[in-house]
């Protein structure tokens, strides 16, 4: 199974599940869907993704990492924060969540500003609410069920009324569904292709080659492989990933189009 397929049948899955955990009054967190989707993702054979128990939410600067691509063509580097759709009003309740008295959207744009990653908000999705569509493929509103958006996007949600809910998330051209970081050309390193509309420059977070750390974690796959990480994470503020993951993409992708 390719890294696409897998991303596709994990957004289909959370769509499907928040509806049913709806109708069925269960809770169901974005810390759980977390685990599950990056826990499947690990099945994958180019991929490693570890939980770092040891980081509390004081220290945490994202809620995963994932870096994406190949010793060949180089590594996107993305800083991920979760956020789960209220199913009952379409909206995101905890979009401006404050930790520690500090907005968690200044804590994740420090932290990828200071580990030349690139600031993304994840959302966890079902709704029946109208929306758009910015992906070049057929629209297949199950494909929301995992999208993704710059901070920038979830930082002007904040300062508009009306603002936080799926449908204005989801009509802006930066959202996409989560499988565009291991398909899309624009949204992978090696195409050379410019940056997708709204996202930042792919130069701002795109790595040669894996750091020492992540060579250790791909090799040995254990988290205490990070404990020699200051070639990893930024001493600056001290902040750290929940979840690291790595993704190693096939060479020959570019020719599938």
């Amino acid at each position: 199974m390719e890294a696409v397929d897998l991303f596709e049948i994990l957004a289909r899955s959370t769509w499907r599940t928040l509806a049913r955990a709806h109708r069925r009054r269960i809770l169901f967190g974005e810390d759980a869907i977390t685990s599950i989707n990056l826990n499947t993702l690990a099945s994958l054979p180019k991929t490693v993704v570890a939980e770092d128990t040891r980081v509390h939410e004081v220290t945490k600067g994202c809620d995963f990492e994932l870096w994406i691509g190949s010793d060949s063509y180089g590594w996107f580097r993305y800083a991920i924060q979760a956020k789960k759709l209220r199913v009952s009003s379409s909206t995101y309740a905890k979009l401006a969540y404050a930790v520690g008295g500090r907005k968690q959207i200044d804590l994740l744009e420090q932290y990828a500003n200071a580990n030349r990653a690139a600031a993304l908000y994840c959302f966890y999705n079902y709704s029946q609410r109208a929306h758009g569509w910015a992906c070049g493929l057929s629209p297949d509103p199950e494909q929301l069920g995992c999208s993704v958006t710059p901070l920038r996007v979830v930082r002007s949600s904040l300062i508009g009324r009306g603002r936080r809910n799926f449908s204005w998330i989801h009509n802006q051209p930066e959202t996409l569904p989560w499988r565009c970081l291991v398909r899309c050309p624009r949204l992978m390193p090696g195409y050379n292709m410019p940056a997708h509309n709204g996202w930042p420059p792919p130069t701002e977070y795109v790595h040669k080659m894996l750091p020492h750390a992540l060579r250790r974690l791909r090799e040995l796959r254990t988290i205490e492989t990070l404990d020699e990480d200051s070639d990893l994470f930024s001493p600056q503020g001290g902040l750290r990933p929940g979840w690291v993951g790595i993704i190693e993409m096939n060479d020959d992708r570019r020719n599938k189009g």
